[in-house]
Order: C-alpha cells, then structure tokens, then sequence
C-alpha cells in the first residue's frame, strides 16, 4: 500500500527571510483540477495516494516579491518524489508528452555546446581543463559535452537511476554535495544550476554554499522557470512553472538577480555563440548578443 507522504511548513520567505507573506492561491491536491494537472507529470508512483488530502498555500512576500509555497515536502517525502516518482522513465514520458522538440538530439546537443562555449569564454580560454561542477545534472549529457570541450566536468544528482548510465561510462557523479566535498576539492571555475533553485527548500542558503566552492571571478550559471505574471495558474503551462510539488519557489527575473546580489553574485552579458547550419539560427544568436533582455537563464561572476 502506498505511503501517504508529509509536508512541512515555511513560514518566512526563502529569499528574504521576511514574514509579512500573502497567499495568492491554495488548495489541496485532490481539488479535480489539481489531480488533471498533476495526472499529467506521468509520475513513476503511487502520487495521488502519496499527496491525498494534502493542502497547498502559493505565498507572495510583500517585502521581495518573491513567490513561495508555504507547504513543502519533507526530507523522506523528497526522497520519494525525486529517487522514486521523478526517474528515467518519467522523464522520458513527461518530455514525450509536453516537450517533443527535446528529441531532437542535435538541437539538444547544440544548445549544450553553446552553455559550455559561453563558460569556456567568461572563465577564460586561456585555463588549461577549467574544472566545472553540474548541480543536478541528470543523465549527465552536459557532462559529456564539457568533456569533449577540454573541461574537467563532475556531476552531483541525486537519482540514482538518471545518472546511473552516465556513471558506467566512467562519469563522475555523486549522489550529494557532502559526498562530493570528501573527494573532489573546491573551488571549481563554474557551476551550473539548470532548473534546480525552483525545487529547494532553503534557495538562499544553497547558494551560499555554491558561492563558498566557486573561485573568486567563477561563473555560476542558473536557469530557473520565468514565473513572471503567474500567480494562480490559468493552464497546464503556467501549473507547471509553479507545480506546488516540484516548483516551491518561483522566481521572476528581478527576483533571481536580488537572490543573487546578496551573495555577491553579479549578471554579466551572455557572450556569443554560434553553432549552426542554418541563416536565421545565426541572425537570431546575434540580436540576442545585441539585445539581451532580462531572463530568468542568468550567467553570474562571483565578485572578487
């Protein structure tokens, strides 16, 4: 029989720390709209038994604006959804169902090379094997291409079955940052964080402890979901960059950079970087060199 997995409760906002929050939705997960939506995420378990009678409460702090849920997963009930429901398996269902445009390996791979030959650019071309550390790099394709680019890549994911493949090719990849602490040794030239800030608990804190392995002029590079103008949910789209399971905090570009700024961590322009065949993939990389709007996909520089 399944578990019926428990919550905790925040009740400052993990940007901030202030308490003068506003709940600008709620609910609970067996409300019939919630259950379609979540239905959806084609979870490797048991969810609806897991999250029955469970109530969520989607807060905006009035001193950041920064957009949190109060009811948050516990340590084990983390360790289900994200080393049992969210594996391979429904990865690969949820990309086949909403994202098909990810099978498409060489844009997938081209939009990889990019990310690594921007890092390679903003730490320095001239740094023999920059060493590179991948928070939540999954099934560690990042990793590959990091390689095959002369850098000395190391991945830290928690599921033990998305990086499984990646670790019998000889990729390194540990389960933890403790684990990762006792056998690789800081500080690393850049660290990305791709769609991971979104689902911490303690968002402010984790990075602080990437800045503390970061070299002073590093590169953090972060991408979150773009919940700008979201606050109750109107379609699947706008359910999913604040899903009351997965994304427990919710960051607008203003609210990213602010994050950031506490830690010492400032924006700098995303450099250029071409790598296609086609005429208007190469017009559409330069005006965004020229024009570069505020996103949510941010390179940071640790300050010196």
């Amino acid at each position: 029989m399944a578990r019926k997995l428990t919550f905790r409760q925040r009740d400052t906002c993990p940007a901030c720390g202030s308490n003068d929050s506003r709940a600008i939705w709620s609910g609970k997960f067996d409300d019939p709209q919630i259950r379609t939506n979540l239905a959806q995420y084609h979870y490797s378990g048991d969810w609806e038994a897991g999250l029955n009678g469970a109530a969520f409460e989607f807060m905006k702090c009035r001193s950041c604006n920064m957009k949190w849920h109060r009811h948050i997963l516990d340590d084990e009930g983390l360790y289900t959804l994200y080393g049992e429901w969210a594996d391979a398996g429904q990865a690969r269902r949820f990309e086949a169902a909403h994202a098909p445009d990810k099978h498409d390996r060489t844009a997938q791979l081209a939009q990889m090379a990019k990310l690594i030959l921007r890092l390679r650019h903003l730490t320095g071309n001239d740094r023999a094997a920059p060493r590179l550390m991948d928070f939540g790099c999954g099934d560690g394709d990042l990793l590959r291409v990091a390689r095959t680019f002369g850098m000395n890549a190391t991945g830290v994911d928690m599921s033990a079955s998305r990086s499984e493949a990646a670790r019998r090719e000889g990729l390194v990849i540990h389960p933890d940052l403790e684990t990762l602490d006792k056998t690789e040794q800081a500080p690393f030239d850049a660290i990305v964080m791709s769609q991971v800030l979104e689902h911490l608990a303690e968002p402010d804190a984790f990075l602080g402890s990437m800045r503390a392995r970061l070299r002073p002029g590093g590169i953090l590079f972060v991408a979150v979901p773009d919940t700008e103008g979201v606050e109750v949910p109107r379609n699947f789209h706008e359910f999913t960059l604040v899903q009351p399971v997965e994304h427990i905090n919710a960051f607008t570009p203003s609210s990213l950079r602010a994050i950031a700024a506490r830690h010492g961590l400032t924006p700098v322009r995303r450099p250029s970087a071409f790598l296609t065949t086609r005429a208007g993939g190469v017009l559409r990389s330069a005006v965004n060199w020229v024009w570069q709007p505020k996103t949510t996909d941010v390179f940071f520089r640790l300050e010196t």
